[in-house]
């Protein structure tokens, strides 16, 4: 297997140099969209090597409408496991069954080919993906209880193809919260640091140095994810959401107050070091 190569201009090479031909050759009168959106690191631009280790390689979203999905669903799929070449740029394209977490990996093979070119219609993936009809406006109930995660997973990735014309109108869609909601979210995020910043003297004054760190440390992940919400950006589930933070326009300023809110010895200067967070 070659060296890591970043997974979203893997499966977009793949599509373009590889699927995309197939179908015009075996389906040349089929309209579809093709994108690499929901689940992995890669959607988010974010995968290392390490990321090889499970559920990444050269795999993408195909979408037909509901017509020619119930039509050519199966044939689609078929034709691709004996079409597609066992490797791209020296990464298998099989991969293996899932396990009983739904984990695959990356497996050669001599026959045809267990790939992840998924076919959906848009519809199906997205209330799959996020218990949402994209036939349907949004919801309040929707906005606010989305995890931002998904709507990283459908509004990041690629569409490399939207021949159906739904995705990116889709995308643009959720891009954002809408202004109200957003406004409800900012209040409800000072709110929750307002219910506990005056806790962390509290603890300290007692003696619970343990119960002060833990305390700073939640707030300065809660000053996080307000950042994530001043600058309208969704923030990914724990293992980016620092990396996604650094990305930020207000990460250089406060990161090295962050930082210190982290290190710091005591509670006293834990919380002087927290309020120049607050203010910032």
């Amino acid at each position: 297997m070659k060296l890591f190569f970043p997974g979203l201009e893997l499966s977009r090479r793949f599509y373009f140099e590889v699927v995309k031909p197939i179908l015009l050759a075996d389906f040349p009168h089929l309209r579809y969209s093709a994108a690499r959106l929901g689940e992995g690191s890669e959607v988010l631009g974010y995968d290392t090597p390490l990321s090889m280790d499970h559920d990444w390689g050269p795999r993408l979203q195909l979408f037909l409408s509901p017509a020619e999905y119930e039509q050519f669903y199966e044939e689609v799929t078929n034709r691709l496991r004996y079409r597609l070449p066992g490797h791209f740029l020296g990464y298998p394209t099989s991969f293996s069954e899932p396990d009983r977490d739904g984990t695959r990996l990356l497996v050669e093979t001599d026959g045809p080919i267990n790939h992840r070119v998924d076919v959906w219609t848009v519809r199906g993936f997205f209330v799959n993906y996020m218990a949402y009809d994209p036939h349907q406006e949004p919801t309040i109930y929707d906005w606010l209880t989305w995890p931002q995660q998904h709507l990283l997973g459908v509004t990041a990735g690629a569409v490399f193809e939207d021949s159906l014309a739904e995705l990116i109108p889709l995308r643009r869609k959720l891009q954002q919260y809408p202004r109200d909601i957003w406004l409800y979210l900012l209040a409800a995020q000072w709110s929750r640091i307002s219910q506990e910043e005056h806790f962390i003297g509290r603890a300290g004054d007692v003696g619970d140095e343990i119960g002060s760190r833990l305390l700073a440390s939640r707030l300065a992940h809660d000053l996080m994810q307000l950042c994530f919400y001043m600058e309208r950006v969704y923030a990914p589930y724990p293992k980016w959401f620092g990396t996604a933070f650094a990305k930020l326009s207000c990460a250089s300023h406060l990161s090295p107050i962050l930082l210190q809110i982290l290190d710091a010895q005591d509670w006293k200067s834990r919380e002087t070091v927290l309020c120049q967070a607050y203010e910032i």
